[in-house]
């Protein structure tokens, strides 16, 4: 038998042995859904680390361990969008949706855009990761192989460096500049 026959037989006997136990720790914690999820996912991670799965006993508290990380994660991602809608709920904004409103906002995203776009590959990631997807400085330092500090001050630099392009080229419907989300804010 080659390699991947013998971890796909390894991984199909876990499996078997183990589904009903993995998924009824998820259901006594969390909704339906969110368990089959949750133990799919404890499962992929067995398969991706197969190699270093334990054997005999010690496999099921193997599991167990991933499948506490994988419920703290969906946890955390749950609390994360609830802050969100929090945030956005709370937000006292009247939404003008008249077409000429519409058009300036249009613009005014195709600008960003397009400043962002002529940031150099690195600082587009940095910029997107900190705005768009509000991760905090310090996980992007360690995504990016630096110190916070070397990310905070990179930030400020880009910010400055996003705001003069945007004064250079915007045509008027642009005069805002991106703030990064502060450390500390959602997603840390």
């Amino acid at each position: 038998m080659m390699q991947t026959d013998l971890a796909d037989q390894r991984f199909r006997e876990m499996y078997q042995v183990n589904q009903r136990r993995v998924l009824a720790y998820f259901l006594r914690r969390t909704d339906a859904t969110s368990a089959r999820d949750g133990a799919a996912e404890t499962f992929l991670v067995a398969w991706r680390r197969i190699d270093e799965v334990p054997s005999g006993d010690r496999t099921l508290p193997w599991l167990y361990g991933v499948a506490r990380r994988v419920l703290a994660n969906q946890r955390r991602s749950r609390n994360r969008y609830a802050a969100l809608g929090r945030k956005l709920t709370d937000l006292d904004v009247t939404v003008d949706e008249s077409p000429e409103v519409i058009v300036l906002r249009r613009a005014e995203d195709r600008e960003m855009l397009d400043a962002v776009a002529r940031l150099r590959s690195e600082d587009q990631e940095i910029i997107e990761l900190a705005v768009w997807d509000e991760v905090p400085h310090s996980q992007i330092a360690e995504m990016i192989g630096t110190s916070t500090h070397a990310i905070t001050q990179r930030l400020h630099r880009i910010t400055k460096e996003l705001a003069r392009d945007l004064d250079r080229t915007s045509s008027g419907a642009m005069r805002r500049v991106v703030r990064p989300a502060p450390e500390g804010g959602v997603g840390s």
